[in-house]
C-alpha cells in the first residue's frame, strides 16, 4: 500500500479495524516519548546534569504520556481491532463517533509533545494544585496545554466508553457467557470511562479556568481547596488503574489457554471478576490515594476496606490463569514468556500493594519509592500483555510471522529489565528514599538507584530489538500460509468469530480480509477534521483569556464553521424517500441508518436503541455535574473545608423573582417535550413539530434569563471566592447544555421539516432536554435554595 492509500484510508476510514491499528500506532509514538523522558530522568539521578526545570518535565511527562496516550490508546485499538471479530459485529455501534474519537486525541498528543516548549510542567502525572495552577513555578502555557490535551483525551475516552457499551450489548451474535474474555474486561473497561472520565474532565476544568481566568477553586485564602483537586483526580486515577489493567487481563485470557493448549480454566469466574473489579473501584478505593491528606476515620477505614475487597477479583484471576497452566503443554513462544511473565509481575506487584491500604503503613512509605515501586510492577505487567498482544496478532496484522528466537530474546531481556527496575525501587523505598526528588539523597539508595539503571538498559535494549524484528519482519518477513497462524481452530479456540478469508487483516481491509475497503461518494474527510478541531475550543478560550483575542475568535469560528459545514453536507444535503411510520398513517418522511433505508419496524429498534445510548451518556453527565456540584459541596462544608468555612464569606443568592421564572419556564417545558415525543409516536408529525418548538422556544427563554441575570442581576465576580467561581461555572455549565439540547432539538425539527422521520434524534431530543431539565433542579436547590450547604 502507498503512501497516498494510507493517508486516504487513515483521513476517510470508519473501519474499527483500521481505526484500532491507528490507536496502536499513536500509543506506540507515545510509546517512545514517555520512553524519552524516563531516560531522562534516569540520567539526572546518575549524572546530575539537567536543570531542575526539565528534570521535573521529564517526571511530569513520563507519566502523562505513558497512561494517557500509551495504555490507554493501545489498549483501546485492540479493542477495536478485536470486538468486531470477536462478538460478530461488522463495525462499532458508531462508525463515525469512533472515528471522531481516535481524531480527537491526535491532537491531544501533539500538544502534549509540544507543551514543554511553552512552559515548564512541574507538577507531576497527577498534577497537584496548587502546583499545577500557579504560575510563579509554572509560568507560560506549558500545562495549560497539557490541561487541554487531558480535557481532549478525557473526550475522547468518553465518546470511546459509550460506543464499546452499545457495541457490545447490541451488537453481539453470542450469548454474554460466550463472549470472549477480552470483550468482558473491555465492557467493564467501558463502563468506568463513561464514570470515571468526568470527574477528571471536570478537575481540569477547574485548573484551566483558574489558571487562565483567576478562579480560585483551589485557593484556601478565597475558600478553595488543594484537597478537592486530590478527590477528583484520585476518583478518577483508581479506576484508571483498572482502565489500564483490565484490557490487559483480557489478552491474557486470550493468549494464554492458546500458548498451553486448553481452555481457561473458570471462565464466568473471569468474566465476573473484571465486572467486580468495575464495580469495586468506583466505591472508595480512590481514597486510600489520600490517607495521608484526610483526617477522617470512617473514610480511611471504609477505603482501606473496599482496597482490600477488590484484592478478591484479581486473586481470582490469578488463581485461574495458574490453573490454566495446570495439564497443559506451554508454546514457549514470545507471548506465552510474555503472558507468564505477566502473571508472575502482576503477583508480586499486588503483594507490593498490600501495604497502603493499611493506614500506619501508608502513612510511613507514602512519600517513598515503595509505591513507584509498586506502581511499576503493575504498569509494566500492563506493558508484558500489551506487547503479547502486539506479537501473538503480528501473523494477522501483517501476514508476516516474525523471527522468534530474536523477538523471545527481546522479550526476556524486557522482562528481566522490568524486575530489575521494579525491585530496584521497591528495595530504595523500604530503605525510606523519598520520591520526588532530583538527587540521590544518600549514599545508601545509589546501588538500587544503580540497579535501576542497569534494569532500564536491558530494557531499552529488548524493547529495540522486538521492535526492531517487528518492524523487519513485516516488509521482509516470511509470509502466512494460514489463516489461523497459532493453530487455534485446531484446539478448538478459534480467535474470532469473524473468521478470516484472507491475510493480512491489514489497513484498509474488511475484517475477514477479503478485500480493501473503498470510500465512494464521501468528498470530504469530515471526521478527521472535526476531531482535529474540536481542539480549537479550548485552545480558542484560551488565546482570548491571555488577550490574543483575535487568535481565540478565529479558532472558535473555524470549529463553528466545520461543524456547520459538516452538518449540511451528511445531514441536509440528501433527503432519503418517503416512508411510513409506525403505528401511524403514511407520512412524507424517511430516514437513513450507514446508508440503509429504514422500514417502520426497524425504526422502532433505532428508538429503543437510541434511548440505550442516551441514557449512557446521561450517566457521564450525571458524574460531569456530581463533580462540579460536590466540588462545590465539598469547599463549602464545614467539615471538609473548616478554614475557609470560617473566614471566607459564604455565597448567598437572595433575589428570587427572576431564577423563579425561569426556572418554571425551563421545568415546565418537559410538558411539550414530552407531548411531541409521544406524539412521534403516534405518528402525528404535524404536532411533534409543533410542541418542539415549543419546547425550544421555552428553552431559548430559560437561556436569555440567565445571559441578563449574569449581566443586570448578580452582584459578585468569578474570582471573588471558590463558592461564586463554583456559581459561575456550574451555572454556566447547565447553560452550556440547554445550548446543546437546543442544537439537538433544532437538528431533529429542521429534519422532521426536510421530511426525514426521526426515529433516533425524537428519542435523544426528549430524554436529553428531560435530563437538563432534572439537573436544574439539583443546581437550583444548591445554589439558590442553599439546601444541601
Amino acid at each position: 500500500m502507498n503512501i497516498k492509500r494510507v493517508l486516504k484510508v487513515a483521513l476517510y476510514t470508519t473501519s474499527a479495524s483500521d481505526i484500532g491499528q491507528m490507536y496502536i500506532t499513536l500509543g506506540i509514538i507515545a510509546l517512545l516519548a514517555g520512553a524519552v523522558n524516563a531516560a531522562l530522568i534516569r540520567y539526572q539521578l546518575t549524572y546530575q546534569s539537567l536543570s531542575a526545570v526539565d528534570y521535573y518535565n521529564a517526571v511530569s511527562l513520563h507519566g502523562i504520556f505513558m497512561i494517557f496516550f500509551m495504555v490507554m490508546p493501545i489498549s483501546v485499538g485492540f479493542a477495536n481491532y478485536l470486538i468486531p471479530r470477536m462478538i460478530g459485529a461488522h463495525d462499532l455501534y458508531w462508525p463515525r463517533i469512533n472515528a471522531l474519537s481516535f481524531w480527537i486525541l491526535v491532537p491531544a498528543v501533539f500538544l502534549g509533545l509540544i507543551a514543554p516548549w511553552f512552559g515548564p510542567i512541574n507538577t507531576g502525572w497527577y498534577m497537584y494544585a496548587p502546583l499545577s495552577v500557579e504560575t510563579s513555578v509554572n509560568y507560560g502555557l506549558g500545562v495549560t496545554l497539557v490541561e487541554i490535551a487531558l480535557i481532549l483525551s478525557g473526550i475522547s475516552s468518553t465518546l470511546t466508553g459509550v460506543n464499546f457499551l452499545m457495541t457490545i450489548i447490541k451488537l453481539k451474535k453470542i450469548p454474554y457467557f460466550k463472549m470472549s474474555l477480552f470483550t468482558w474486561s473491555f465492557f467493564a473497561t467501558a463502563i468506568l470511562l463513561v464514570v470515571a472520565m468526568p470527574p477528571l474532565t471536570a478537575g481540569l476544568v477547574f485548573a484551566y479556568l483558574e489558571r487562565l481566568w483567576n478562579l480560585p477553586f483551589f485557593d484556601q485564602a478565597l475558600g478553595g481547596s488543594p484537597v478537592l483537586w486530590q478527590n477528583l483526580f484520585w476518583f478518577f486515577g483508581h479506576p484508571e488503574v483498572y482502565i489500564l489493567i483490565l484490557p490487559a487481563m483480557g489478552l491474557v485470557g486470550e493468549i494464554l489457554p492458546r500458548m498451553v493448549g486448553r481452555q481457561i480454566y473458570g471462565y464466568k469466574a473471569l468474566a465476573l471478576s473484571s465486572m467486580a473489579i468495575a464495580f469495586l473501584s468506583v466505591l472508595g478505593v480512590w481514597m486510600h490515594h489520600m490517607f495521608t491528606a484526610i483526617d477522617n476515620t470512617v473514610a480511611q477505614i471504609v477505603s482501606s476496606a473496599t482496597t482490600m475487597a477488590i484484592a478478591v477479583p484479581s486473586g481470582v484471576k490469578v488463581f485461574n490463569w495458574t490453573a490454566t497452566l495446570y495439564g497443559g503443554e506451554i508454546r514457549y513462544k514470545a507471548p506465552a514468556i510474555l503472558v507468564i511473565s505477566f502473571i508472575a509481575i502482576f503477583l508480586v506487584g499486588g503483594i507490593t500493594g498490600v501495604f497502603f491500604p493499611l493506614v500506619p503503613l501508608d502513612y510511613a512509605f507514602n512519600g517513598t519509592y515503595l509505591v513507584v515501586g509498586h506502581f511499576h510492577y503493575m504498569v509494566f505487567a500492563i506493558l508484558f500483555a500489551l506487547l503479547a498482544g502486539l506479537i501473538y496478532y503480528f501473523p494477522y496484522f501483517t501476514g508476516k510471522w516474525y523471527h522468534e528466537d530474536l523477538v523471545k530474546s527481546g522479550t526476556i531481556m524486557i522482562v528481566a529489565g522490568a524486575f530489575l527496575i521494579a525491585t530496584g525501587m521497591i528495595i530504595d523505598g523500604v530503605l525510606g528514599m523519598p520520591r520526588r526528588y532530583a538527587a540521590v539523597p544518600s549514599v545508601i539508595y545509589i546501588p538500587f538507584q544503580q540497579m535501576i539503571d542497569v534494569g532500564g538498559v536491558l530494557m531499552g535494549i529488548g524493547l529495540i530489538m522486538a521492535f526492531g524484528d517487528l518492524l523487519y519482519s513485516w516488509i521482509k518477513g516470511k509470509v502466512v500460509e494460514t489463516i489461523d497462524p497459532w493453530n487455534a481452530i485446531q484446539i478448538g479456540l478459534p480467535d474470532f468469530y469473524i473468521k478470516p478469508v484472507k491475510l493480512p487483516l491489514s489497513f484498509g481491509k474488511s475484517l475477514d480480509g477479503a478485500h480493501y475497503e473503498e470510500y465512494h461518494g464521501v468528498s470530504f474527510p469530515y471526521y478527521s477534521i472535526l476531531g482535529i478541531v474540536m481542539s480549537f475550543i479550548p485552545l480558542g478560550f484560551m488565546f482570548m483569556f491571555i488577550n490574543l483575542i483575535p487568535i481565540g475568535i478565529i479558532l472558535l469560528l473555524a470549529f463553528i464553521g466545520t461543524g456547520l459545514y459538516w452538518a449540511y453536507d451528511q445531514w441536509f444535503k440528501q433527503i432519503p424517500p418517503p416512508m411510513q411510520l409506525d403505528g401511524g398513517s403514511p407520512v412524507s418522511a424517511g430516514s437513513v441508518n450507514n446508508g440503509m433505508a429504514l422500514t417502520p419496524s426497524l425504526g422502532t429498534i433505532v428508538m429503543r436503541d437510541a434511548r440505550s445510548a442516551v441514557l449512557w451518556f446521561i450517566l457521564a453527565e450525571i458524574c460531569l455535574f456530581g463533580s462540579f456540584i460536590g466540588g462545590y459541596m465539598f469547599v463549602a462544608s464545614p467539615i471538609t473545608n473548616p478554614i475557609a468555612y470560617a473566614n471566607v464569606p459564604p455565597l448567598r443568592v437572595e433575589y428570587f423573582p427572576l431564577p423563579v421564572i425561569m426556572t418554571v419556564i425551563l421545568l415546565s417545558s418537559s410538558i411539550p417535550a414530552h407531548l411531541a415525543y409521544e406524539e412521534f409516536k403516534k405518528g402525528n408529525m404535524k404536532m411533534f413539530k409543533a410542541l418542539g418548538i415549543l419546547t425550544a422556544v421555552m428553552g431559548f427563554t430559560f437561556l436569555m434569563g440567565q445571559v441578563y441575570e449574569f449581566t443586570h442581576v448578580i452582584h459578585f465576580t468569578p474570582q471573588q471566592s471558590a463558592f461564586t467561581a463554583f456559581f459561575f461555572s456550574t451555572v454556566s455549565l447547565h447553560g452550556f447544555h440547554v445550548i446543546m439540547g437546543l442544537v439537538v432539538w433544532a437538528f431533529v425539527l429542521l429534519r422532521a421539516y426536510k421530511g426525514v422521520t426521526p426515529y433516533g434524534g425524537s428519542v435523544a431530543a426528549t430524554y436529553y432536554w428531560h435530563f437538563v431539565d432534572a439537573i436544574w433542579v439539583v443546581v437550583f436547590s444548591t445554589f439558590y435554595l442553599h439546601l444541601f450547604v
